[in-house]
This record gives C-alpha cells, structure tokens and sequence, in this order.
C-alpha cells in the first residue's frame, strides 16, 4: 500500500494545477490518469486574465503568452458581409497584467503545468484508473490499477479532477443535476483561406446557424466551432469535410478550409453538483461542474478551483488551520459554479434559439449595439471583470471579514487589485509566496509596527509588507493610519481592519479554532 497526503484522480489542467500547487506548499500528492499521457487534441482554447496571474505566481505565465495568440479584437460578419469590429486590448487596461485574451489550446496548458511540476520533482502516474473509493472520517482507500498491476493508495484526501464523466463522483453517489442541449456541437483544428485576416475572433452569423473561428498559433490556423446542421443531428461525421459543404450552405458565402488536425463531435450538458465537498472527497473542474463553451470559462474554472483548495488543504495538514477552513472551498466555489453555469445556458440558448425574435437579437440589433456601451470605461471595466473571472467575490465566506471605520476602496473576499508600486512593480511580485502578507500603508507609532512583528514570529505562515512610501498607492485604496490589509495566499483579501493588531491575531487565530 502507498500512503499520501493527497491523491489526485485527473491530470487534466484542474488536477495539474492542484499538483503543482500542493507541490509548491511541500505536500506529498499522488496524481494518476488511466491516459497514457498530456493530451494532444487541443480542447479548450481559451486563457483569461485570472488564470494567466496565477500562471505568473508559479512562474509559467510567460512561457505561456509566447506559445499563445493574444487575442484583441472581435468582429461579426453577417451573411457573408463584414458589419462589425471591436477592439478588446483597452477593456482589461491597468485591471492585470495581461489585460486580453489568450488563445493557448488545453494540450498547451497542460504541458506547460505537467513540465512545471515534473521540473519540481512530480511525476504523474499515466495509464492507471482509478477502481474503486472507499473514504471514512479518517482517510480514504483507492484501488487502482495499470497494465502492470493492481495496488492501494491510502491517502488523507482526494481531489475528483476527473472530468464531466468522473467515475469519482459517481462511486461517491453525488448529484449531477442539469440537463443535456438537443443540439450537437463540433469543433475543429482547422487552416482557412479568407480575407478578414488572422487577428480576431470571427462570429460568423447566419439565418441558420453561427460559426465561431479563433485564432491559433501558426499560419492561417483556426479552431471552427458550431452547431452540426439539423441533417447531421442523427449522424456520426468522422471528417470536417463531411461537415463544411452544409455549413457553407447555411453561412452562404463560401468558406475555403484546409488541412484539419483535429475534429470531433459531442453533446453539451449544463449540469453542478450540490456541494463540491463530500467528506474527504472535493470535486473540482468539469468533475464539479459543466456547461456551455460561452465565454471560454470551462478550463479556466477548473484552474481557479484547484487553485482556491489547494493552499487550503495544505494549511490543514501542515496544521496552520483547522478542517472548517475546507468547507470555505464550497462556500466560495458553488455559487460563482451555479451562476455560470445559468449565465453560459441562457446565453447559449440565444445563440442557438430558432425563434424569429432571437435571430433577428443575433443577427442585426447585437453586433450592431454592442460598440455603445462599451464606450464607457464602467461598463467596460465590468464586461473584462465578469470575462476574465478578476471579479470573482468570496464577500460571504466565513474566512472574510471587514473592520473598518471608514469605508475603502476594496473589501475583504475581493481579489486584491493590480497595483503598481512607485517602482513600477506589480505588487503581485511581493507576493508571489503562498503565506498571508499583512499589507501595512501608515503606521501611526511604533507599539503597533511591533505588535505586527511580534506577529509575523508567532504565525509562521505570515508574511509583512510595510508599503509606507507607497503613497499613491495608500491613496488609491483610501487606506487610513494602521490599516493593515490581509491578503490570503490566492491573492485573495481575507481580512481588511484599521482597528488594531488584535483584530489580525484573531482572525489568523480563528484559522485553527
């Protein structure tokens, strides 16, 4: 028998992240797959700005920005005429550090995370499935199996990284409500020949159908998504080109496809499970939840959960916190997970809807529209914020508290904005440890400058940051005299108080209460 401290079913992007996570806080894992490797179809394709700081946290993030296409511009084109453009690089302008969208395909991202953790020392266990799980209050008992032999693998805990058919979920008995879509959707890795040029994301609309087209890496390369056209809905096509003359049909105008690397038909499901936590067992990615491939979220919610639980699970072993802090997983988790997953359907549901009104939204009022709103700097703010995931709020957690006198310009629960110190230096470089960093911006004597140092030698896993020549940036947050900001290992603020250092002790002490 093998023991571990965690043991991860999935190395997909979601469980790779969890393994170079929980590697990067010195816990022992086990990740196994029944693949035989990384996969090579590309999947998923988009990268958003949440995903891509975490990615600069662990170090890859440039890696990945060179192997990827950014993505800054969207235009439509409506039965076969080009009717509109927008810009997208100024929508995310000074709210990250990668303020636009990356198209970087899931094999990418998984090789990126699966060399970052076997550069570590990590090795997945390929071509071994997962048999069995049995759990009771103290730890939990997998049979597995390779092509060699059959062994156990005790571990304290388990993270379900296994997919939308995770045998996890189902050998746990877990709900996965939702519903299926009636249509069938088909991606492919493709070249096309037109003259709206390799830049943008093209919304291909027609009175029948739509076509999504990104740009890849590499010369006239395109990843094509649609709907199947109502004649294939009772067929298996194993070749784009038995698709493209009906899609050319439907788009009337001709499109030139070339060489296809990849292509592949499925069903889409909108469907969460009721709570991401069963005991010692946490789902996490499309294991936890799946939906429409609106907006790209699907794999990048899968890293943000991994991310949000690891350093959780870390702190409980390493004994800096008790077991309720794993409850905050779902707490924080399950309703960004639910909301996106209505958003994405009734979205979706516009997109793919046959009623003359919705066609008509779609078709004429829509890309002709969407330019005016996006003339203001709120809107836009909010549009990049809710795309990206930046906006994500953890306001109601039971690890997020606010104490302050006077109102600021951010609260506990939100990601801690992306600031530049007078250096010109993001303030996520001063973090890049996954510890607490106490924030402090003015120091009214020098008791309380102590206070926060006696502190830092009491909690081990306590970081301070004195930032009291950041002048412009105390002014930007509206920071007062002793206002000490908390800023969780996720970059996540946890506790904001200008009422003393015993406010901080206790909410750190209450960690492990």
């Amino acid at each position: 028998m093998i023991k571990t401290n965690v043991l991860i079913i999935g190395a997909g992007p979601t469980g790779l992240m969890a393994a170079c996570q929980l590697q990067g806080l010195g816990i022992d894992y086990i990740i196994l797959d029944k693949k035989e490797g990384p996969t090579r179809e590309s999947r998923a394709l988009v990268l958003h700005a949440r995903s891509l700081e975490v990615y600069e946290q662990i170090g890859i993030a440039a890696e990945a920005v060179k192997q990827g296409e950014v993505l800054d511009r969207v235009q439509f084109i409506v039965n076969g005429r080009k009717i509109q453009e927008l810009q997208l690089g100024s929508l995310g302008e000074g709210l990250s550090q990668f303020p636009y969208l990356l198209v970087l395909e899931q094999s990418k991202n998984e090789q990126l995370l699966y060399d970052k953790m076997s550069n570590g020392g990590g090795k997945v266990l390929w071509e071994t499935e997962m048999l069995s799980l049995a759990k009771d209050e103290n730890n939990c008992l997998a049979e597995v199996r390779n092509p060699q032999t059959s062994f156990s693998i005790q571990a304290d805990w388990v993270i379900a990284a296994d997919g939308g058919k995770s045998k996890v979920r189902h050998l746990q008995n877990v709900p996965f409500e939702g519903s299926t879509y009636e249509h069938i959707f088909y991606v492919a890795d493709t070249t096309l020949d037109w003259p709206w040029g390799h830049e943008s994301l093209s919304i291909y609309l027609s009175e029948n159908n739509f076509l999504g087209l990104f740009p890849m890496k590499g010369q006239d390369r395109y990843r094509a998504i649609g709907i199947l056209p109502v004649s294939f809905q009772n067929e298996n096509p194993e070749r784009f080109d038995q698709v493209t003359p009906f899609i050319n049909k439907q788009m009337e105008s001709p499109l030139h496809f070339g060489e296809t690397e990849w292509f592949s038909v499925y069903r889409l499901h909108h469907r969460c499970v009721n709570n991401f936590r069963t005991g010692r067992v946490f789902f996490a990615g499309d294991a936890a939840h799946i939906h429409s491939p609106v907006g790209g979220q699907g794999m990048n919610t899968g890293l943000q959960d991994a991310y949000n639980l690891a350093w959780k699970l870390a702190y409980v072993i390493k004994g800096y916190a008790n077991e309720h802090l794993l409850d905050t997983y779902n707490q924080e988790r399950l309703p960004f997970a639910r909301q996106l997953v209505a958003t994405t359907d009734r979205a979706f549901s516009i997109i793919t809807s046959e009623k003359w009104y919705n066609r008509w939204l779609r078709l004429y009022l829509f890309p002709l529209l969407i330019p005016f709103p996006l003339k203001f700097k709120k809107i836009r703010e909010r549009a990049f914020r809710t795309v990206s995931q930046i906006g994500i709020k953890y306001t109601t957690s039971d690890i997020t508290l606010n104490r302050v006198k006077q109102p600021l310009r951010i609260k506990a629960g939100e990601r801690f904005p992306f600031l530049k110190t007078n250096e010109g230096q993001s303030l996520y470089q001063l973090m890049k440890e996954p510890c607490f960093y106490a924030l402090i911006f003015q120091v009214s004597d020098g008791s309380f400058a102590e206070q926060m140092a006696l502190l830092q030698n009491k909690f081990q896993f306590l970081k301070l940051l004195n930032l009291s020549n950041e002048k412009i940036m105390a002014g930007q947050l509206k920071v007062t005299s002793d206002t000490v900001i908390l800023v969780r290992p996720d970059h996540y603020i946890g506790l904001v108080t200008d009422a003393g250092s015993k406010v901080v002790e206790n909410y750190l002490k209450a960690l492990n209460k």
